[in-house]
């Protein structure tokens, strides 16, 4: 249950929240694509409006040096700038087609700009982060195309190495202003890729942890783990000794058919909401809802010694709470609860929509065991007696013909009996 808490908590503060502002331009055009997909091709804006920034800072850069001078280097950044602002609007043209563009802007301009300031300045190196980047955006799904646009920045990384030797730069650059912006391009090269990273890895971590939130939310925190560290081994285990639960509200077709479907609804996400709550606080594992019927265990996964004391309490909780919600519905509401103790078997079952359930006879003898029972009753078994082993909160209440159990002896729970202490 902690672990279950803390993985929230920790969900929380994963996404590395932007600003709203800056999160929808993060994510622009991206809304008609799947989720997965939405965080690849924000990378991709995210890309794009970085490199709009650094060539607008080497524009600037290049006026406050010498305008006229490096006018060809001002305009090419000026281009390049606006032409990789403009990456959120390609995405309509489908997933792949921003790591194309961006291809396409970054390889050409780059070419441009060595030509005009030589391969001393290092814009060359800006290849080698396009290629990183285009991975990024890929992903293993579009591998074949992350190698073409790696081996193509690897191509023209070279290509204007040999192509503009020292000396071949058409600008006029003096040493000290191409070791600035040899600088700079290290500089925006580090940054573009670190921010790039960060947050795509941010973006997963965060899908990661809600996927887990969401697999503790239906599974035992220690069934989860093993079911991650090894999710091809099946998951069975036999616990010699486990108390289970029952509980069944009464007349409740009558309540639907009044309240109607969607106020149906949201009165069971109440009740049962309510219900995890209490068995979260008792430490009992819920294990699944049927329709009206809520069905909890103690001992399985996590064995324990009060395994029957336990499902008593979370019982005698259920059964306060529902009549609190029905003095505030002004409708009486009475449960039916059944519980047995004895050995089970636990485990998980389906592939596609798998499950964690319970079975066995002390199962099976507990759901017999609700069906007898009479509104606002406890019916308990004499497993699960024995295990409390306290007769005196017990009154015999005769040998119900279970199904396929036949005439089986039963004791109701007496709630007036029970002490503070054993509450």
């Amino acid at each position: 249950m902690k672990l279950r808490e803390a993985i929230f908590r920790r969900w929380r503060f994963l996404p590395f929240e932007l600003p709203r502002t800056l999160r929808r331009l993060v994510f622009a055009g991206v809304g008609g694509y799947p989720r997965k997909d939405q965080r690849f091709l924000a990378v991709a804006n995210m890309t794009g409006y970085l490199g709009a920034l650094s060539s607008l800072s080497f524009a600037l850069t290049f006026a406050m040096v010498d305008m006229r001078a490096l006018q060809l280097a001002i305009g090419g950044n000026l281009v390049s700038a606006a032409g990789s602002a403009l990456t959120p609007f390609t995405h309509r043209f489908g997933r792949c087609a921003a790591v194309v563009y961006l291809a396409v802007v970054f390889y050409s301009t780059l070419f441009f700009f060595v030509s005009v300031l030589g391969r001393e300045s290092g814009i060359q190196l800006n290849y080698i982060a396009a290629a990183a980047i285009a991975i990024t955006i890929c992903g293993a799904q579009r591998l074949g195309l992350a190698v073409f646009l790696t081996v193509l920045g690897l191509a023209l990384h070279l290509a204007v190495w040999f192509a503009y030797p020292t000396g071949a730069e058409t600008a006029a650059v003096t040493p000290a202003l191409m070791s600035a912006i040899y600088i700079q391009s290290a500089a925006t090269i580090m940054i573009i890729l670190g921010v790039a990273t960060f947050y795509i890895l941010r973006l997963f971590e965060a899908a990661e942890a809600k996927s887990e939130a969401l697999l503790l939310n239906i599974m035992p925190s220690v069934i989860a783990e093993r079911l991650k560290e090894e999710p091809d081994r099946v998951v069975a285990d036999y616990y010699p000794a486990a108390t289970v639960m029952f509980a069944d509200l009464t007349d409740f077709t009558r309540l639907a058919a009044k309240l109607g479907p969607a106020e149906t609804v949201a009165f069971l996400d109440e009740l049962f909401s309510t219900f995890d709550r209490l068995a979260e606080r008792r430490n009992v594992e819920k294990i699944k809802t049927m329709g009206d019927a809520y069905l909890a265990a103690a001992g399985a996964p996590l064995p324990r010694d009060d395994h029957a004391a336990a499902i008593m309490g979370l019982a005698l909780d259920l059964a306060a709470e529902l009549d609190a919600i029905g003095r505030r519905k002004g409708a009486p509401l009475k449960i039916r609860i059944g519980i047995e103790s004895g050995p089970l078997v636990a485990g998980v079952i389906g592939r596609a929509r798998f499950a964690y359930d319970v079975w066995g006879d002390t199962v099976n003898r507990a759901a017999r065991l609700q069906q007898h029972a009479e509104p606002g009753a406890i019916l308990v078994g004499a497993g699960f007696r024995r295990a409390l082993g306290a007769d005196h909160l017990f009154r015999y209440a005769g040998k119900p013909d279970l199904q396929g159990f036949g005439e089986t002896a039963a004791w109701r729970l007496e709630r007036a009996r029970l002490t503070a202490g054993a509450a």
